[in-house]
């Protein structure tokens, strides 16, 4: 019998996941911690990249529908053509090609039929006194009967009979005078075959109606009678569409088939605002320039039609910027920066992530020496470890755009006012649908997070385990940047970018517009790179340094310091990581904070600047004549405006335009007239405008003994381009009179002469300089040269705070003989400036990035501070069996951690301020309304350097810093109550687990 032996069969392996996944999976159950936290900073830098382009499409969107809600002719493009020929049967035909051919080019972005309106040219009815004249205005009566106050009879409708019925208001058929059933015969001209031929109208009153006060139906119609030159007068009335078409079609003759009156009509378009995102802005300027262009070719001159063409404040006027393309340009001037912000701070971020992958393998240095003798390639470990980063990747990649959405919503409706977070209907409806729109931005801030992590591991985990304890016993490797003279090169790109800076600024070559979309991104990024360079080239210097501390401690009395120091001089790499990740987002949140600050206190001064008082403008009556208000002194107006409740002082004066006569300069100059005695006690006057306070100015200008020359207060634009001296005479052509002036004294800034604007989109734009003189003395010189009274048109007043005064005092200036307009509001200019939806884009960025940076920082450089002493528990231990007692190793923690927190929070603090003085002066610049009054963000002029950017350090920074400080000493007591007290055997245990 014989036997065998046979080997049992290799049972084959059950496993169908790769080993380095197996092995990630393991290893995650002892450091989920850190993967947890490692994940944290790559979620938040995942949602703040796409929080940013979803905050800035909703706060642009909310400026985008500002604008087009700002009046209510923002909103409306209008067909404006001249009718050669008009019947019903004409009419409905350019009704339906005109409808057809904007629904074709523009149509998605209507909001139902047009409104349509027949106007003819003023007519002379026969009861009329010479010169007064009636203008028809046809609307529909079906449409238009919700939009007024029927007072007596009915509203015009068609007849078979050949009148016209019409319609006024109870004034205008008092001043006619016309009552119900008042037939007024006017006449019509027709090109005949040989000759014009008139042809008798008969317009019939058959109602007397009121329009709704203010109701933008009627475009600024308001059927009151109006001045028509000096001497006469214009009258309107409401007809209807359909009657006047009627009865010109009865009146058609094949003899006159051309009118030589010509009827203007008028299709009024509303935009759908509030469906228009910011997405849609570049698409709907393309489409309404298209359409503007070819509604000319196309309608421009036809048989029916003349002079068609597409106007209205969203399109382009005679080479003008429209309203729209306005708003482009100055979205473009505040995005970039943003859009910088936002990758600083992501790049921060990636910073903390590479930090807790170093952790991360430095936790794990004993199991990978053991991985690695049992015969784990390091191929293994480290696919490992990327196993680990693709799998935090693709968690953040999904949850990330889903929480940036609720982020979104949460800051939107924290920042934005009521009337604006009607933009958050663009996130609204499916959310995967929503987040997939920032699927790019997703999709690169999780793989720039997932390389990072790859990179901070590879160096780590193909190192052996002989390697690691000697790298971190004593450094024996400089870092990647030093290698590569990362600091040198940031350096040399903060360097030329300052001096690309400084050339685009000062060399004249752009206007203002293109200067800040160049300089302010580059102010910004040159500023940034020399920090990083600053903080890089200091750590290339802080071994060295803390040797040196270190051989200077070893001759002191006291161990602790000496140890301190001799451990971070042995192995600097961790202080240094900890030094650069507080330094930056330290000198970061310094930054935000001031910015922030000073950016508050210039919306501030801009508003004083452009006000000039609590409210001040042009009066009503230089615009209407009046001569019963232009009888009165000027003491007697001062008096009836501080009758108003709340005005506590008021004064008024003379604003006007001047050119310097003899060819002296080409610049315009602003003459601001005033009388010194009230105007000191109503101006707002601060040190930005002059170091001389305001009443000083005012003596000098009532003191001045000048023979035959007005003194004159003259600021810095308009004294150097004049080249004046003090006492040096100029001469200025004021109202087509020339007069001399002589100059007293020279201050910055005149409050309301904007003398740094720069209108968006032109090149040609020459700013004003401006001079303050005594309005007596003016009037009383420009008497005698013309004979003439000079009118006074300019108030301001200085009013109470209290708010339902302030409505109060609001409705008083905003109609009458005391009105104002327009009418220059310094509180609603604030408030309006503040809640700028553009402004807020900046401003939320800058203080989400700023919070989560230091919260971040604080969480990486903790954890580090506590594994960097649970890791050294084991020595701590061995010289507490020595001898040492637990308060001297405490110290030498507290001396070793501490010199990292106060060496990374000094150079916050230099950093900071070196991105304060760089970036604030350059980066704070303010929006302000092109009249001073109508707040519409398409409408502002973007002024850089109307008045010196004020830096206004944050009471909130002192806080700050000593939460900073807090935290930090708390940390270290902790850590430290923690490594005095275990003994050799706690801390083996503590090892174990």
């Amino acid at each position: 019998m014989t036997s065998s032996t046979s080997a049992p069969p290799r049972r084959k392996s059950r496993t169908v996941l790769p080993a380095t996944v197996t092995l990630a999976a393991w290893r995650m159950r002892q450091t989920w911690r850190l993967l947890v936290v490692t994940g944290l900073g790559m979620l938040v830098g995942v949602v703040i990249v796409c929080t940013t382009p979803f905050f800035s499409q909703v706060t642009l969107t909310a400026g985008l529908r500002s604008v087009l809600t700002a009046t209510p002719p923002d909103s409306e493009v209008v067909i404006r053509t001249t009718a050669l020929q008009l019947s019903t049967s004409i009419a409905a035909q350019n009704n339906k090609e005109l409808g057809d051919f904007m629904r074709q080019h523009a149509g998605a972005y209507f909001s139902g039929p047009p409104h349509f309106t027949i106007q003819p040219p003023r007519l002379h009815v026969a009861s009329f006194r010479a010169g007064d004249q009636l203008q028809l205005v046809g609307d529909s009566m079906q449409a238009s009967a919700a939009h007024v106050e029927l007072i007596k009879g009915r509203l015009p409708q068609a007849t078979n009979s050949d009148e016209v019925e019409i319609a006024m208001t109870p004034t205008t058929a008092d001043a006619i005078p016309a009552t119900i059933g008042t037939v007024l015969t006017t006449t019509m001209g027709f090109l005949g075959s040989t000759a014009p031929i008139e042809v008798r109208l008969k317009l019939r009153l058959v109602g007397t109606f009121i329009p709704i006060p203010g109701d933008p139906y009627w475009h600024g119609e308001t059927f009151s009678p109006g001045i028509l030159g000096k001497d006469f007068t214009f009258f309107q009335a409401l007809m209807s569409n359909d009657g006047f078409l009627a009865t010109l079609t009865r009146l058609e003759d094949p003899l006159w088939p051309l009118l030589l009156d010509k009827p203007t009509l008028l299709w009024y378009y509303h935009l759908d605002v509030l469906h228009i995102s910011m997405a849609d802005l570049d698409d709907l300027i393309g489409k309404l320039n298209v359409t503007q262009l070819q509604i000319t070719q196309q309608f421009g001159d036809t048989s029916t039609l003349e002079g068609t063409r597409l106007i209205g404040p969203p399109v382009e006027s005679f080479g003008a910027p429209s309203t729209l393309e306005k708003y482009r340009d100055r979205v473009a001037v505040v995005q970039i920066p943003v859009n910088i912000v936002a990758l600083q701070v992501f790049c921060l971020l990636l910073f903390f992530v590479s930090m807790m992958a170093d952790l991360l393998v430095e936790r794990q240095a004993e199991v990978i020496a053991l991985l690695r003798s049992r015969g784990a390639s390091r191929w293994q470990v480290f696919g490992s470890f990327v196993n680990q980063s693709i799998g935090l990747g693709v968690i953040v990649l999904v949850a990330g755009p889903l929480l940036a959405i609720l982020t979104t919503r949460w800051i939107a409706q924290a920042l934005l006012i009521s009337a604006d977070q009607g933009a958050l209907n663009i996130l609204a409806g499916n959310p995967l649908r929503i987040a997939l729109g920032a699927g790019w931005y997703a999709l690169a801030a999780s793989l720039g997070a997932v390389i990072a992590m790859i990179v901070a591991l590879r160096s780590s985990a193909s190192r052996d385990v002989l390697e690691m304890r000697r790298e971190a016993a004593r450094a024996t490797r400089a870092p990647l940047w030093q290698r590569l003279y990362l600091d040198i090169v940031a350096m040399i790109i903060a360097l030329t970018g300052f001096g690309i800076s400084l050339y685009v600024a000062h060399a004249g070559v752009f206007d203002t517009r293109v200067n800040l979309l160049i300089a302010a991104p580059l102010a910004l990024i040159a500023p940034i790179f020399l920090v990083v360079a600053g903080v890089l080239c200091f750590l290339r210097f802080f071994p060295l340094l803390v040797r040196q501390a270190a051989r200077f401690a070893a001759r002191r009395p006291g161990a602790p310091p000496m140890l301190a120091l001799a451990q971070i001089a042995r192995a600097p790499r961790q202080a240094m990581r900890m030094v650069l990740l507080l330094a930056l987002a330290s000198s970061f949140a310094i930054f935000s904070l001031t910015f922030t600050a000073s950016e508050s206190q210039q919306i501030l001064n801009v508003a004083a600047q452009q006000t000039g008082a609590d409210f001040s403008g042009i009066t009503q009556e230089s615009a209407v004549v009046n001569t019963a208000v232009e009888q009165l002194t000027l003491a007697q107006r001062i008096a009836a405006y501080r009758k108003i409740p709340g005005v506590l002082s008021a004064t008024l004066g003379f604003a006007a335009d001047a050119v310097p006569a003899g060819g002296a300069s080409t610049i315009p100059i602003a003459i601001r007239a005033v009388d010194p005695q009230t105007f000191v006690q109503t101006a707002l006057w601060t040190d930005q405008d002059s170091s001389q306070s305001l009443p000083s100015l005012m003596s000098q200008l009532t003191r001045a003994s000048t023979k035959l020359a007005i003194p004159a207060i003259v600021d810095a634009l308009a004294w150097k381009n004049l080249h004046l001296t003090s006492g040096a005479r100029f001469e200025l052509s004021v109202q087509n009179s020339a007069l001399l002036f002589a100059a007293v004294a020279e201050v910055q800034h005149i409050p309301t002469v904007n003398d740094s604007l720069d209108a968006p989109g032109t090149s040609d734009y020459t700013p004003p300089g401006g001079i303050l003189v005594d309005y007596n003395v003016l009037a009383a010189s420009y008497q005698t040269a013309n004979l003439e009274r000079l009118a006074l048109n300019y108030v301001w007043l200085r009013t109470s705070d209290d708010p339902a005064v302030l409505t109060k005092i609001r409705a008083a200036l905003s109609a009458g003989l005391l009105g104002l307009a327009p009418l220059n509001d310094r509180r609603a200019m604030i408030a309006a400036l503040q809640y700028d939806p553009l402004y807020l884009d900046l401003i939320a960025v800058l203080g989400l990035g700023a919070i989560v940076t230091v919260l971040l920082a604080l969480v990486g450089n903790l954890i580090a501070s506590w594994l960097n002493a649970r890791s050294r528990l084991l020595n701590f231990a061995v010289l507490r069996a020595l001898g040492s007692a637990p308060w001297q190793l405490a110290r030498v923690l507290i001396w070793e951690q501490g010199m990292v927190y106060a060496a990374a929070l000094l150079l916050g603090i230099l950093f900071g301020a070196l991105l304060i003085a760089t970036i604030v002066p350059v980066l704070v610049f303010v929006g302000a309304p092109n009249n001073g009054a109508a707040i519409s963000s398409g409408e502002f002029y973007v002024i850089q350097h109307v008045l010196p950017v004020q830096i206004v350090l944050p009471p909130s920074l002192g806080a700050v810093f000593a939460g900073l400080i807090l935290i930090c000493v708390v940390a270290l007591w902790m850590m430290a109550r923690i490594v005095a007290k275990p003994s050799i055997g706690q801390t083996l245990r503590l090892n174990e687990d």
